[in-house]
């Protein structure tokens, strides 16, 4: 994914009594394996004794943020930060390689991050690798950025990929979606001395930036074009409508930005200050200016960004790290415990397809074998690792999760109360289907607090949904197959044919004689009541529940049998 900033429902009214049960859960059972992998990492990158200093006496904690952040990215870093509180908290370096996720998620990471830097921990953000989308909003909000060689970051536009392309967010809810992430940004370019216009370019592709020098000082500045207007002493002409396009147009800032028609094409020969363009750079060699332009969203490598100063320096390992920091402390990271990642891996939709097969089967085979038994209990599993997974990492929400059940439950009064097939059944399988393929998508930005579902206006969403539908269909159609050779070879597998009982033959089918071999074909009885037709014949000692074939009966009349079929017997006047 990329650049995708979907956002991730926060459900305040049911999700934290289930976080917290889950949490601590996750915590009690990862607890062991997380102590292991810290302690084991710690010894590898630890220094020895001897070259400790005495103002040595801290940790360096290093916290990895890998894949899409979710909610359950959020959690695991709180978790993580939790488990060094008494300890000598003085570095946090937060190691990103993600391409980016959930605006929420992300904004809360950003929380935590800024109240250490409150509490006056020192938090470096090292991209190792690639930092996308949410990535770099996290990484902005730290103190410093350091990057390994190679590595990326940039882009954090909250538009979707498609596989048409970018797809922008339509203006009507842009306001609602993006104000949170100004917000976010505007604060760290407060925090850390950023350009908040030159922030504006990894979010809309209309700003553009120029690399300027003053030829004095030898200061570099990245500016936008009303910046580099401001520097060249020039007098800026409003474009029509006040030069204020796009994004910002619609949010309705003050911020002038500069599109494609506007004067990008200034030459510094105009400026009548010491500031001209920047044309070279020992690192990045002949500069073209505008260096981020139009329709294009701010993305860096490495000696990009350190040029540009978001990056301070390159740091590609532990001992770089360590050099960097100008300590000399051990590295201990604090890694997502595998609850954590199992709970990632179970949200795909791949893998809710699988399970989505396995419930279908196991209800399949539930149904076909007498009591509630090992089938039930996996199907049963299977549908709170369905829909469970999801709802931690923020994809399905509450409403979809109704949904499902109410579905459901209109079902069975279909099936077991109502006859036949009507509204309640309709209505069933409508709820069904609608929460269950929701369940896979998101939802939009600024609409993460409402309980009622809304038509998608995100691009990125339908392909969510998409990708819902081939999950879906895959494990229906699945299942479909399953059932056939689960009906037609199971049975015979030895130990499969413990959980499912075979097809009865001809004799197990066969009803129990009621009456003990008497009042067969041919048998002579008398009618002990009137046979209108039905009523009740002795054979020998035996009462018999008889019915005429038509005609009347009196009491007393002798009967003789000439059909019987199970405990249906039919007589006739005898003689």
């Amino acid at each position: 994914m990329s650049a995708t900033l979907p956002f991730i429902p926060d459900l305040r009214i049911l999700r934290p009594g289930v976080r917290s049960l889950l949490l601590v859960a996750m915590t009690a059972l990862a607890a062991v394996p997380f102590r292991d992998s810290s302690a084991q990492e710690t010894n590898a990158t630890q220094p020895s004794a001897s070259s400790l200093t005495s103002q040595q006496a801290g940790q360096i904690y290093v916290l990895p943020i890998r894949g899409e952040i979710t909610n359950v990215t959020h959690d695991s870093l709180k978790r993580r930060l939790g488990m060094t509180e008494g300890t000598n908290l003085q570095i946090v370096v937060i190691e990103l390689d993600t391409p980016g996720g959930a605006l929420k998620a992300t904004l809360e990471i950003c929380h935590e991050l800024k109240a250490l830097r409150d509490d006056g921990v020192r938090v470096v953000a090292w991209v190792n690798h690639e930092a996308y989308s949410a990535g770099t909003i996290i990484a902005l909000a730290a103190d410093e950025i350091v990057m390994a060689r190679n590595a990326t970051i940039g882009d954090c536009q909250p538009i979707q990929i498609t596989q048409e392309g970018a797809s922008a967010i339509p203006d009507d809810i842009k306001a609602k979606a993006v104000s949170p992430l100004l917000a976010e940004l505007e604060d760290s370019a407060r925090r850390n001395n950023y350009e908040y216009e030159t922030l504006l370019a990894l979010i809309d592709p209309a700003v553009s930036l120029y690399w300027l020098r003053n030829t004095e000082t030898g200061e570099r500045r990245l500016v936008d074009t009303k910046g580099r207007d401001r520097l060249f002493g020039l007098e800026r002409k409003e474009s029509a409508g006040g030069g204020v396009s796009g994004l910002l147009k619609i949010l309705g800032t003050n911020t002038e930005k500069d599109t494609k028609d506007s004067s990008g094409d200034v030459s510094d020969s105009r400026s009548r200050t010491a500031w001209k363009y920047v044309e070279n750079d020992p690192s990045l060699g002949r500069i073209s200016q505008p260096v981020d332009g139009p329709d294009q969203l701010l993305t860096m490598r490495t000696d990009k960004a350190k040029a540009f100063g978001f990056c301070r320096a390159t740091v590609s390992n532990d001992a770089e790290l360590r050099e960097y920091l100008k300590v000399n402390w051990p590295v201990t990271r604090l890694e997502s415990n595998w609850i954590e990642s199992i709970i990632k891996w179970l949200a795909s939709p791949l893998v809710r397809g699988i399970l989505f097969l396995f419930m279908l089967l196991a209800i399949y085979t539930e149904l076909n074998t007498p009591g509630v038994g090992i089938a039930g209990a996996v199907a049963l599993i299977c549908l709170i690792l369905f829909l469970g997974a999801p709802y931690l990492t923020g994809y399905t929400v509450t409403w979809e999760i109704v949904a499902i059940v109410l579905g459901a439950i209109l079902l069975l009064i279909e099936i077991f109360v109502i006859p036949g097939f009507g509204v309640a059944g309709v209505l069933g399988v409508i709820l069904m289907a609608v929460g269950l393929l929701f369940s896979f998508a998101p939802s939009e930005p600024g609409f993460e607090r409402e309980l009622w579902p809304r038509i998608p206006t995100f691009g990125m969403i339908y392909v969510y949904l998409k990708h819902g539908l081939y999950a879906l269909t895959g494990g229906l159609v699945g299942s479909l197959v399953g059932m056939y050779f689960i009906a037609r070879y199971l049975p015979r597998v030895p130990v499969a044919g413990s959980l499912i009982a075979p097809n009865p033959d001809h004799e197990a089918v066969q009803l129990d004689d009621p009456y003990h071999g008497v009042a067969l074909v041919g048998d002579t009885g008398t009618a002990e009541t009137l046979l209108r037709p039905a009523g009740k014949a002795r054979f020998g000692r035996m009462l018999v529940d008889v019915v005429s074939e038509g005609e009347y009966i009196e009491s007393g009349a002798a009967v003789v049998v000439v059909e019987r079929r199970g405990n249906r017997v039919v007589v006739r006047r005898a003689g």
